[in-house]
């Protein structure tokens, strides 16, 4: 009996072994980025190969029902072209269920929050990109009944959907891909579309909607509002994004 409370002792001296878990977290760009969007997901069968699309996370966080923060991982940038799903760390959290996943998106030392370099192709026309967004963005993400059991672990996966990048749409349901607009701002024609061109192309000309986004009004702050939105939890879980 004395040595299992002595056992007991040292249990509840190394905070509960049997109340806290590991909350793991990994993160993945999907088909889309790590291969291609091919010409059946554009309405107008166009389609795009990343060479790189790099997201500079400032923290992934964990949030209990108290709104406490109770574990955090630290600052990295990753780039979603390499085999995933890639681990972004693990941290000891109480056991429980949790239903809030915080991830922050900001500028990295080189003054990118998302980088995106690539080829898009439309019919027999193409044209490279290689575009820096620096806006801050949080997510409030909602995971798939993530439950850290005692003693045990469970997995959060941020995803990130680079299909956004080339919606018709600003928060829109019925939004759809396309990317001949995008390749069209090429007026130069040396095959590079530039974050200049597409500033020089009007979105109300476009036709695209920016709903009550009614600031925007070029392709360049079309795209980049879309930056802001590649964020989601476990697939196709929704987050919320704080502009």
């Amino acid at each position: 009996m004395e040595r299992t409370l002595r056992g007991v002792v040292v249990c509840l001296a190394l905070s509960g072994c049997s109340s806290t878990g590991e909350w793991v977290v990994q993160t993945w760009g999907e088909a889309y980025i790590e291969q291609e969007i091919p010409a059946d997901v554009f309405a107008d069968g166009c389609a795009v190969t990343y060479d790189a699309f790099e997201v500079s996370t400032t923290a992934v966080q964990l949030v209990d029902g108290d709104g406490t923060v109770v574990g955090e991982l630290p600052s990295a940038v990753y780039d979603l072209t390499e085999p995933g799903p890639v681990p972004m760390g693990r941290v000891a959290v109480p056991a429980d269920h949790y239903s809030d996943v915080q991830l922050i998106v900001a500028p990295d030392d080189a003054g990118s929050s998302v980088r995106v370099d690539g080829t898009l192709a439309c019919g027999g026309d193409q044209a490279h990109f290689a575009w820096a967004f620096d806006p801050s963005t949080t997510y409030a993400c909602e995971p798939t009944d993530l439950t850290v059991p005692p003693g045990g672990e469970d997995t959060t996966e941020i995803t990130i959907h680079g299909d956004h990048l080339w919606y018709d749409g600003l928060e829109a349901a019925d939004a759809e891909v396309r990317g001949r607009a995008v390749l069209d701002a090429d007026t130069d024609g040396d095959g590079e579309i530039t974050l200049e061109e597409l500033d020089a192309v009007s979105i109300p000309a476009l036709g695209y909607t920016v709903g009550e986004y009614s600031d925007v009004l070029t392709l360049r702050q079309f795209v980049s509002h879309l930056s802001r939105t590649i964020g989601h939890v476990d697939g196709e879980g929704e987050c919320r994004v704080a502009f």
